[in-house]
């Protein structure tokens, strides 16, 4: 799943590309730590109401979580591969770790956008579903703790143990990829299942949603408002986290579709298309930055602390003296 565009051996037509994507993410990595580190203590310090009492927030939690892995330990390597050239540590251990660790973290966030997405439609619509505990957790916990387990799982046998041997060119200025990716089967069977099942997923429970929420409305009643107002909140919010993943990953799934079955030597002949895949780059960096204008109870929180703490203007000093 990491872009293949971190392989190229960069010249001098490409150094400005390569510097301008560095600055692009140093941009966007510097407030998503911010907003992370905002965030988490928010949500651990309200945790029964914004985790217990809120189940619609459990994803975007978990989606939260991975963003702080992928901006404090994967980003940074992917930023000093572009901000130099090459990578500085190119040891078959660490490669090895890093694309494991890069892999599962990117299909970790898709497989959790692509159940948030599919489970926003219960929570909008048939909430009712989800107040017996047994279906509680059949049809919320259990898909997501699958969405966590099973490409940690997939990467860590694929990358570690699959019966391969891959070939670490020491003149090389990146890492190689996998063997296993040099398998057919198995690379179009990761391609498929984790990466254009779960953007497909995305985009169409999210046009399936706006389709229901719009039909919703022309039977709304007057004593539903309540009802309605909470619908609409919860779908902008799916629809902000989802119109990212959409954005950042259609792009190279279209295209690495027309080269798979219509274009074989797209890449070769249009080379700068290995940039668009860079778009997915910023997906999880951005992720905590929409939580962070997403969550109406945090923005409202941080007004009033900042408005408890404003100091005291002459204008209030004066009014003090008249009152006294």
């Amino acid at each position: 799943m990491e872009n293949e565009s971190t392989t190229i051996t960069p010249t001098e037509d490409v150094e400005s590309v390569y510097l301008i994507t560095f600055i692009l993410l140093l941009i966007v990595e510097i407030p998503s730590i911010v907003c992370i580190l905002i965030i988490l203590p928010y949500f651990f310090c309200h945790w029964h109401s914004m985790m217990t009492k809120a189940l619609h927030n459990h994803v975007i939690f978990l989606l939260i979580i991975v963003s702080f892995f992928y901006v404090t330990i994967d980003l940074p390597f992917i930023m000093n591969y572009y901000r130099l050239g090459y990578d500085n540590f190119r040891k078959p251990s660490f490669c090895l770790a890093w694309y494991w660790l890069d892999y599962t973290l990117l299909s970790v966030s898709l497989y959790l956008t692509a159940a948030g997405s599919v489970q926003r439609h219960m929570l909008v619509f048939n909430s009712y579903w989800l107040r017996i505990h047994r279906k509680r957790w059949l049809l919320h916990f259990i898909p997501l703790i699958f969405c966590v387990i099973y490409p940690s799982l997939f990467y860590f046998i694929s990358v570690f143990f699959y019966p391969c041997v891959t070939l670490f060119d020491k003149h090389s200025l990146s890492c190689p990829f996998p063997c296993y990716t040099d398998a057919l089967i198995i690379s179009y069977v990761d391609w498929i299942l984790h990466t254009i099942f779960p953007v497909m997923i995305i985009v169409v429970a999210n046009i399936a949603l706006v389709y229901r929420v719009i039909y919703s409305t022309q039977k709304i009643h007057q004593r539903r408002i309540r009802t309605w107002q909470k619908q609409k909140k919860l779908t902008l919010q799916l629809l902000a986290f989802s119109s990212l993943y959409i954005i950042g990953w259609s792009p190279s799934v279209v295209i690495s579709i027309v080269e798979t079955f219509f274009l074989p030597n797209l890449y070769n002949e249009r080379p700068e298309l290995y940039y668009i895949n860079n778009s997915s780059y910023f997906v999880c960096p951005l992720q905590p930055i929409i939580c962070f204008f997403s969550l109406p109870k945090l923005t409202k929180f941080i007004k009033n602390k900042l408005k408890r703490k404003q100091p005291i203007t002459p204008t209030t000093t004066l009014r003090f003296f008249e009152i006294i």
